[in-house]
């Protein structure tokens, strides 16, 4: 289980900021260490998620967890939320838009619903947003601490595959093996497609990512692995969520060419990764599979697996 001494830096300062002002308000007193998620949905009301359920946040700037009891969310403030996630500019994001997410400053991210407009089959665009449910990013030193000595052995580094449901800390594990690595003197590389592991802005990360780690985002992974492999000459790649077969080569090409990866992949538990199969595919690459939960709160460990 994850302590964070650090989330509400990294989680709060970046989250009320783009709250409508009103919205701000009833937040002002609202202790979000172990925070999730926050969920606005136009109108009901708004809610926080924390490893023991959710809460609601009244007109006096306090939870209860009686749904009745919360502020109402209305679509003119969902409006205006988008308005700030975007910039005011709903085509700058609109690659993100059409998968169902906004990046926010800070590792955030905001994932939206509502009607989809489509073209030939595919997602083009959202339109008539109803609800935002933003994923409070936290960086949590130390948070690897547990696997290092799995992964990093005499013999070198270890493949590993990360397998959570959502919301159990994988991307938080991502962030502190990366650190830990690049310390240790190893080049890492992060192929950061959905921008939530480094969460760079300007060049550079919103987190500690160590000395030696380099990072392409918003490129899909499999592309990003292999430029990354290419002119970084990295000992490691990190990515996360890998799923499709390209991404299965993309790995595979890593692997061949001497560099360990490091990934992670959706999944309740190993059974219900192997029932799909492209994760199958790629969870037989890795020598290693790391499974967590929330059991305990988000980063418990409920399995540390070796491939044979």
């Amino acid at each position: 289980m994850y302590i964070a001494v650090n989330e509400v830096r990294n989680g709060a300062c970046g989250i009320l900021g783009v709250l409508p002002a009103q919205l701000r308000r009833y937040m002002c007193n609202i202790d979000l260490e172990g925070a999730a998620e926050l969920r606005l949905i136009a109108g009901q009301p708004l809610s926080v998620r924390y490893a023991d359920g959710d809460c609601y946040v009244t007109s006096h700037s306090s939870l209860t967890r009686i749904a009745a009891g919360g502020v109402r969310v209305t679509r003119e403030q969902i409006g205006e939320l988008v308005e700030r996630l975007t910039g005011s500019s709903l085509y700058s994001v609109r690659d993100e838009i059409r998968n169902g997410y906004i990046t926010v400053e800070g590792g955030h991210r905001a994932g939206i619903a509502g009607t989809a407009v489509t073209e030939h089959g595919s997602v083009e665009f959202i339109r008539d947003i109803s609800a935002v449910s933003i994923r409070i990013a936290n960086e949590v030193i130390g948070a690897a601490d547990e696997v290092m000595g799995h992964i990093v052995t005499p013999g070198g580094i270890r493949s590993a595959l990360i397998v959570s449901p959502p919301g159990a800390g994988k991307t938080t594990m991502l962030r502190d093996i990366t650190r830990q690595l690049s310390l240790g003197g190893y080049a890492v590389s992060v192929a950061d497609e959905r921008c939530e592991i480094a969460a760079m802005r300007e060049g550079r990360s919103a987190f500690d990512l160590g000395p030696l780690t380099t990072v392409t985002d918003h490129c899909p992974k499999a592309a990003a692995m292999l430029m990354l492999l290419r002119s970084m000459s990295p000992d490691v790649i990190v990515t996360d969520e890998i799923g499709t077969k390209a991404d299965a080569e993309a790995v595979t090409s890593a692997m061949n060419g001497g560099v360990a990866v490091i990934a992670s992949a959706h999944g309740r538990d190993l059974a219900q990764l192997m029932r799909r199969a492209e994760t199958a595919r790629a969870a037989e690459l890795f020598e290693l599979i790391i499974v967590l939960s929330r059991r305990r709160g988000p980063g418990t460990i409920e399995e540390i697996r070796e491939n044979a």
